[in-house]
């Protein structure tokens, strides 16, 4: 009897092993938490000021919120993506304007100046980043005066098509570490952290006080701060 009883432990070792080193289920519900930092000083160009300098990405059933809040609460602005809808959200409040625009879910947002990039080279390199191994890319843009920028991105967790409506919606991981260029602004963005949380189901629903608004309005409050 001695045997199978050590072959049961050997196996409950060995199970215990492989969840530390990482082979577990893809977590599916949570918050991401981004650091923000800006290429551009304050002295270089007055908006970096108002700015935020977090961005927190919440994720439930395949549905994504992305909320971001600047200058001391002054605006705010909110991306919802439910994934068996046909349309994405850009949620602002500006003061007591709030205002909802609804667009395609293959569309890119407008927020976003930068342009797909013309190649995606995976490379053979990996990083942790908030405790979540990220695998590394290169990306080349049609403007040869761009120059080629690395993102890493996890697949540990699972999350289907997480960069819906961005430049880099070939990606299939959960970027947690990449720039892009917003409001006409070299921005960076790296996960500082991962909680495996509860995420209450209104965070993907739009809030009845916004008003339904088209882009020329958003752009009016958002573009018009440069």
């Amino acid at each position: 009897m001695r045997l199978p009883i050590f072959l049961f432990l050997f196996a409950i070792i060995l199970n215990s092993c492989d969840n530390k080193s990482g082979n577990k289920t893809k977590a599916d519900e949570g918050l991401i938490v981004y650091d923000v930092s800006y290429y551009a000083s304050e002295k270089e160009n007055p908006i970096v000021a108002l700015l935020p300098n977090k961005v927190e990405l919440r994720f439930k059933e395949n549905n994504i919120s992305l909320t971001s809040e600047g200058y001391l609460g002054f605006f705010s602005t909110k991306f919802i993506s439910n994934f068996e809808c046909d349309k994405s959200h850009i949620l602002l409040k500006v003061l007591n304007n709030k205002f909802n625009y609804a667009f395609p879910k293959e569309e890119v947002a407008f927020i976003y100046n930068q342009l797909s990039p013309r190649k995606i080279k995976y490379l053979d390199e990996s990083k942790i980043i908030a405790g979540y191994k990220c695998k590394v890319a290169k990306l080349f843009f049609e403007d040869e005066t761009i120059n080629p920028i690395k993102v890493a991105y996890t697949e540990e967790i699972g999350l289907a098509n997480p960069n819906r409506n961005t430049p880099l919606n070939e990606i299939e991981g959960v970027l947690m570490e990449f720039e892009t260029t917003m409001n006409k602004i070299r921005t960076k963005f790296t996960a500082k952290s991962v909680s495996l949380e509860k995420i209450a189901p209104d965070e993907f629903t739009v809030p009845s006080d916004y008003v339904l608004s088209d882009k020329a309005t958003l752009k009016k409050y958002i573009l018009g701060f440069n």
